[in-house]
């Protein structure tokens, strides 16, 4: 599988999953009063429920995605830093929530546990803030390739179109585009494979080169399809 922010995201909640549910056990099993131990072990499991539900979700934005592309190792660490740091604001919510109309001893202590959680998870995005900013400026000082690949014309054009897209991901997307354009595939029915399979994990909006006007900017640049093109 490509590695892409969703992808190391998913595995990174798995692991922190897979920790705090170990951590529930090692409390379970260390004979240590039921009082003391209960109420954390039981925070603990049910963050790790949340936490393979969101790598879950995490997972599919990339599955069955043909146009995914690897990202830099700057891009992921920072990807995973933002994910890290909304999870531990989403665990202080709960906190602040469980607290807010009561004094029951048992929700305050679930609330000092998601406050702890929500400690660790911010140490961790920390630390991949970190790494990204060093995987940055290390890819930054590193000299040119020279032995790379030019852009085809047909890329160079496109990206006019869609400045803020990577160029290897427009190689892949003008290859996509134009295998299924020379298959007969209409603008209408490239817009629509792209607004369907193409998705930006960054943003809820259409991607820029799902648009119709790039779709057809795109198709325009390719050599005409050999046999008629499909209405739909």
């Amino acid at each position: 599988m490509t590695r892409t922010v969703s992808t190391e995201i998913a595995a990174r909640f798995r692991d922190l999953a897979d920790m705090l549910t170990r951590n529930a056990a090692v409390l379970t099993s260390a004979g240590l009063p039921e009082v003391v131990t209960a109420v954390r072990a039981t925070v603990y499991g049910d963050v790790a429920t949340q936490l393979r539900t969101l790598a879950e979700d995490e997972a599919e934005l990339a599955t069955g995605n043909p146009l995914v592309v690897a990202a830099a190792e700057d891009e992921i660490t920072a990807g995973v830093a933002r994910r890290f740091e909304q999870l531990a604001g989403l665990l202080a919510a709960n906190a602040r929530l469980l607290v807010c109309r009561t004094n029951e001893a048992g929700v305050l202590a679930r609330a000092v546990v998601y406050r702890d959680v929500s400690s660790q998870v911010r140490i961790l995005a920390d630390e991949q803030r970190q790494r990204a900013e060093d995987a940055r400026q290390s890819r930054m000082s590193r000299p040119p390739v020279s032995n790379v690949a030019p852009l085809s014309s047909v890329v160079v054009r496109a990206a006019t179109r869609a400045p803020g897209v990577r160029p290897a991901f427009l190689e892949s997307l003008v290859d996509a585009i134009g295998k299924r354009r020379g298959q007969g595939w209409s603008v209408a029915r490239l817009t629509l494979w792209l607004r369907t399979s193409l998705r930006d994990p960054q943003t809820e909006h259409v991607h820029p080169c799902a648009q119709r006007s790039f779709v057809a900017h795109v198709a325009a640049l390719l050599p005409a399809p050999a046999g008629p093109v499909c209405a739909a």
